[in-house]
């Protein structure tokens, strides 16, 4: 009788060992798929990053363009009302340097 128990007590600890080779076995193969995972989360995460200072960036430089582009309109127009300007006073001008003259 106490050697049956014993054999029972040994096939026990066997199946216990068993168990916990495959629960160590699981969490191993939980803990690489859990790791590939985070690893692809931060690589999809940095492509996103990524994507978006790049849109952020040509935003950027279209704002820029827009504005130098505005900014060159007002400085043409401004430039066309002097000349308009000093081309009505040229003959004021003429008039008035003649006028020394003479």
């Amino acid at each position: 009788m106490v050697e049956e128990t014993i054999r029972t007590i040994k096939e026990t600890e066997n199946e216990a060992e068993g168990i916990i080779k495959k629960a160590d076995a699981a969490c191993t193969e939980i803990l690489e798929k859990a790791k590939a995972e985070a690893a692809q989360m931060v690589g999809r995460a940095e492509a996103d990053a990524k994507a978006k200072a790049a849109a952020d960036l040509e935003a950027a430089k279209e704002a820029g363009k827009k504005s130098e582009q505005e900014a060159m309109d007002s400085v043409e127009k401004e430039i066309t009302a002097l000349k308009k300007a000093a081309l009505a006073k040229e003959s004021e001008v003429v008039s008035a340097v003649i006028d020394e003259l003479v």
